[in-house]
This record gives structure tokens, C-alpha cells and sequence, in this order.
């Protein structure tokens, strides 16, 4: 039986292992300049989906309602996360991951932060102890996204909460790279999901 933490870091790493072979289609996206926080979610999706049965996951859904997790929406745009995943055995075991999605790319400004606390905020409303809220932010850049975005997000709480993971960045083939990082929200910091819980 799979535990949070292991199940948490499973479907962080199925992510980033799908965007790996989409570098070529993020690099096109990234040199847009356009933002695509949509296209990240429902690829999510697909990511997920594509390794359901052999998981197995017991659930992936695009768009999760937080009324289905028994909290009220304040506004119509906060009705729905991007992604919720359920682990083996029906999800037994607190293993479920609720996702949203903070896509920061160029330019580099103070709106960075804002779109984390918001997403962070969101996530918090949960309340979740045990399954894993989870923030992952996605930082791309023409050059290296954690250096470029270092000072705008030094005083971002949920960004300095301590990470699931090491980011994963993707190198982009002709030049720059995304990078993927992932952040349990929990109410009670004790209560956050990292490599050492």
C-alpha cells in the first residue's frame, strides 16, 4: 500500500515525466509569451490518464469541484481545482492529491507572487491533514527560471515552503527551460508532505 508521501511524489514525477517529452511543444508555447496555465492543467490530465490502469489510480479528474470536498464556493472561479488523482485501493490510505497550477513566465514581475498566493490560498481552503494539497508551480523563461524569478519570489510564503521535491527543469532544445516545481499547502506546516515526511 502506498503511502501520502510516496504517492504525492508518483504523481509529481508522472508530470514531469510527460512535459520531458513535450519539449518541443513547451518551447513553442514559452516563445509565445502567452500564458498557458490551461494547457499545463489539461495535460496534467492526459499525463495521469495515460498511466491510470497501469498505476493503477482510482480516479483522475480534470476540473475537481471543492464542493466535492465539502467547501463552499466563494465566487464562481474558485468552484474548481485542476486536477484531483486518487492511489490504489480506492484512494485508501489518505492517497488523493488535489492540484492547482501557478504558471509564471515572461516577463519577470511582481504578478509571480500574486498567482502563487492566490492558487495557495485556494488550496488551503481544504483543510486536508493527510492527502496532499498540492501547489506546483510552473516558472519558463529564455533563460534559467528559478534564477530570473529568485527575487521576485524570495518573500513568497507558499514558495518558501519547504518542496516535495528538488524542482525538475526541462531544458528547452533551442535554448531556455521550464521548471516544475511542487509545494504540499497545509494549514499546519507539521502536517506538510516533503521527501523527509
Amino acid at each position: 500500500m502506498k503511502d501520502p508521501r510516496q504517492f504525492t511524489s508518483d504523481v509529481f514525477q508522472t508530470l514531469c515525466e510527460w512535459f520531458e517529452k513535450k519539449k518541443a511543444t513547451l518551447e513553442t508555447m514559452v516563445g509565445s509569451g502567452a500564458p498557458f496555465r490551461d494547457w499545463i492543467a489539461s495535460e496534467s490530465f492526459l499525463a495521469c490518464k495515460a498511466r491510470e490502469a497501469t498505476y493503477p489510480f482510482c480516479e483522475v479528474a480534470a476540473g475537481p469541484s471543492y464542493a466535492s470536498e465539502g467547501v463552499g464556493a466563494e465566487t464562481p472561479l474558485e468552484e474548481a481545482g485542476d486536477l484531483r488523482v486518487g492511489g490504489p485501493g480506492d484512494g485508501a490510505n489518505h492517497c488523493w492529491v488535489f492540484v492547482e497550477f501557478a504558471f509564471l513566465g515572461k516577463p519577470v514581475s511582481s504578478e509571480g507572487p500574486r498567482e502563487i498566493d492566490a492558487r495557495a490560498s485556494r488550496l488551503l481552503r481544504l483543510g486536508w491533514k493527510k492527502s496532499s494539497s498540492l501547489l506546483v508551480v510552473v516558472l519558463a523563461s529564455h533563460g534559467d527560471p528559478l534564477k530570473e524569478w529568485a527575487g521576485h519570489l524570495a518573500n513568497c510564503g507558499p514558495w518558501n515552503r519547504p518542496a516535495l521535491a528538488m524542482p525538475f527543469v526541462i531544458n528547452l532544445p533551442g535554448g531556455g527551460s521550464v521548471a516544475f516545481k511542487a509545494i504540499d499547502i497545509k494549514r499546519d506546516p507539521a502536517d506538510t508532505i516533503t521527501p523527509g515526511a
